[in-house]
């Protein structure tokens, strides 16, 4: 499959600079500097399109898993966009529909390797794992697929928040010391056991908030990677500059630059779960606007009213992640105080 650093477009939510236009703004400026284009995407319901959008597996190819998350229930169940969008961009070639459940901040990964979350099974109880794991292997075109235990209370199952490939044999991770022992010893005993060498980088997440669901604040691990160019998000935390430091000694190669993502965290996600980088040939076409239901044309944006057949009638704010995890909670009965939540 293609590996962050062989990419070459970023694309995000129009969504996206409505709701932290600041970002965006920066986020353009920085692309601009290293000659990376940056594209909108018209017609999304959800800023982050990297869970809803294909997995790009060669050049002009890509699979497109199925987007229908448990969390995304009730009253935020019209959320799913279940390949609706990806297929239809201009940049997407030759694309394979895949039946399996899966979000793209599940899957991490590097030419011949993908990590993801043993999430991936309970949100596909039809398969049986192993033979999951051989479809996977086979979809994403790798060797392996490596899974890795969820990180305690992290209900979306993101792998892209835990970890991230900087080489074939070669992961940076959480530093799960003062957070949560016992995982980071499970996390260690799967990457090491896939023969994989772990870096960790600091992480600093916030105690749960007034949702009982933590941001994805002091995550460090959730940057933006296209070609050699590093987008990593700051929180205005003391870590900002040693994480950028331990970075640029680490990537030599790379250009690391720093980002405040502390507003957008408090949406549940930061860098790398808002964007879609791929590596894309030819002249960059901009999207024209996806072709909407009235129903959906409603719902575009920050608020709208819903057809009954949903269930529901939103106004006020687009919701947040911590709302719509929120709803699963109270759908699903988890209970207790959620741990840290990372994109």
């Amino acid at each position: 499959m293609i590996a962050d650093l062989q990419t070459n477009l970023v694309c995000v939510s129009n969504l996206l600079r409505r709701r932290h236009p600041d970002l965006v703004l920066g986020l353009e400026s920085i692309l601009r500097e290293h000659g990376v284009p940056l594209v909108e995407i018209p017609g999304t319901r959800d800023v982050w399109c990297r869970d809803y959008l294909p997995v790009q597996i060669d050049v002009g190819r890509f699979v497109q898993f199925r987007y229908a998350p448990d969390y995304l229930s009730g009253r935020y169940r019209y959320l799913r966009v279940d390949g609706e969008i990806g297929p239809t961009l201009p940049q997407v070639g030759r694309c394979e529909r895949s039946d399996i459940v899966l979000d793209g901040g599940n899957v991490v990964g590097w030419t011949n390797r993908a990590i993801v979350c043993d999430k991936v099974f309970a949100e596909n109880p039809g398969w049986k794992p192993s033979e999951l794991i051989r479809r996977l292997e086979r979809l994403l075109e790798v060797e392996r697929v490596i899974v890795i235990p969820t990180e305690p209370g992290d209900v979306l199952g993101h792998s892209d928040g835990v970890v991230r490939f900087i080489g074939p044999d070669l992961v940076l991770v959480n530093d799960y010391r003062k957070v949560d022992a016992r995982y980071r010893l499970a996390l260690r005993r799967a990457l090491a056991g896939a023969g994989l060498t772990m870096v960790e980088l600091p992480y600093k997440p916030k105690a749960a908030g007034t949702r009982g669901i933590p941001p994805a604040f002091g995550c460090y691990i959730n940057y933006l990677r296209v070609d050699q160019l590093v987008v990593v998000p700051g929180y205005d935390l003391p870590e900002d500059s040693e994480v950028l430091e331990r970075l640029r000694q680490i990537l030599p190669d790379s250009e690391v630059r720093h980002l405040d993502c502390a507003a957008l965290s408090g949406d549940g996600g930061v860098l790398n779960c808002a964007t879609w980088s791929i590596r894309a040939i030819g002249r960059v076409e901009i999207p024209r606007p996806h072709r909407q239901s009235h129903r959906h044309r409603l719902l575009d944006g920050f608020g709208g009213n819903c057809d009954t057949d949903l269930a529901c009638h939103i106004k006020g704010p687009f919701p947040s992640r911590f709302e719509q995890c929120q709803s699963t909670r109270s759908i699903t009965g988890v209970g207790g105080t959620l741990g840290p939540r990372n994109g």
